[in-house]
């Protein structure tokens, strides 16, 4: 079989061109949809390539708002439903951590400096409230237990 060839057909009120285009060799941001969602008449896409670095920087800024407000979803549950044993703190502090990892390794290259390291505080600021919290939950359990041990049971003959 020979080389594989991709082109791209581009409209203008002018004339019809083809281009080629080497789309190895093109750096953007990469887009893959929602494989469940199709839609009649329509040209269905595995794989897109952003280009253009202001649409690059609206579609990170939507994602990484939209990962930021389950984080705060998740919070706001968690501290509704205060159980003893704090997995809900932990796992909220996991999604935290996780969060700020991907921000660095995945988004820092597309978005600008300041709000990079304003959502950095952010996270910051939120891990260190769930830390605080665990920590609150922890000694308070071990006050339980010590308290519990130094009850006297009233008089005995």
């Amino acid at each position: 079989m020979g080389k594989e060839q991709k082109f791209l057909v581009v409209k203008t009120n002018d004339s019809k061109e083809i281009k080629y285009f080497e789309y190895d060799k093109i750096s953007g941001y990469n887009i893959k949809p929602n494989p469940k969602l199709k839609f009649q008449d329509a040209i269905n896409v595995n794989k897109m390539i952003l280009i253009n670095p202001s649409l690059i920087e609206k579609m990170v800024d939507k994602k990484v708002k939209r990962k930021f407000d389950y984080l705060i979803n998740l919070l706001s549950v968690v501290y509704e439903n205060d159980d003893d044993t704090g997995e809900g703190l932990r796992l909220a502090l996991n999604e935290a951590e996780k969060f700020r990892m991907e921000l660095c390794n995945k988004y820092k290259q597309y978005i600008k400096e300041e709000k990079y390291d304003l959502l950095l505080k952010k996270i910051a600021i939120l891990e260190d409230e769930l830390y605080l919290r665990i920590q609150y939950m922890i000694n308070r359990s071990m006050e339980l237990e010590y308290e519990e041990e130094n009850v006297k049971e009233g008089k005995s003959r």
